[in-house]
C-alpha cells in the first residue's frame, strides 16, 4: 500500500531521531498524536497510523527547522497522504473536499476569466 519513497522516508526517521524532543515544542499536532517522531513513525513502519494523524498535520516545516538533523517529518507525511490517496480517499470526513475541487474548477462556478 505505501511507497518505497514512503516507507524510507520514514524509516529515516524511525532511525534517525534522536527523541531530542525540540519538535516537539511548539507543535501542536506532535504533542496531540505522537510522544515523538521516533515512535511515531516507529509505529507506522510496524503497524501503520490512523489516517487522521497524517491529515492532521499542517505542514509548516517548524519541526525540521529546529531539529539538529533536519528530519523532513512534514515531507513523510505529505507522502503517506499521497499513498493514502492513491489508494483512495482515506477519510469519509474529506470526501467534501474532492467536490469542491471538482466544482470550483468547473466553469460553471469559476469566476475566472479564462480569456474567452
Amino acid at each position: 500500500m505505501y511507497s518505497q519513497k514512503t516507507i524510507d522516508l520514514a524509516k529515516e526517521i524511525a532511525e534517525t531521531c534522536t527523541e531530542c524532543d525540540r519538535c516537539m515544542k511548539d507543535c501542536v499536532f506532535l504533542q496531540t498524536y505522537c510522544e515523538n517522531p521516533k515512535i511515531l513513525f516507529e509505529q507506522f513502519l510496524a503497524e501503520d497510523l490512523a489516517a487522521i494523524i497524517p491529515y492532521s498535520c499542517t505542514f509548516c516545516g517548524r519541526c525540521t527547522v529546529v531539529c539538529p538533523l533536519q528530519l523532513k517529518l512534514a515531507d513523510a507525511f505529505l507522502a503517506i497522504r499521497q499513498d493514502l490517496a492513491a489508494e483512495k480517499l482515506p477519510l469519509k470526513q474529506l470526501s467534501g473536499a474532492v467536490w469542491h475541487q471538482r466544482l470550483s474548477c468547473s466553469r460553471i462556478f469559476s469566476g475566472l476569466n479564462r480569456g474567452k
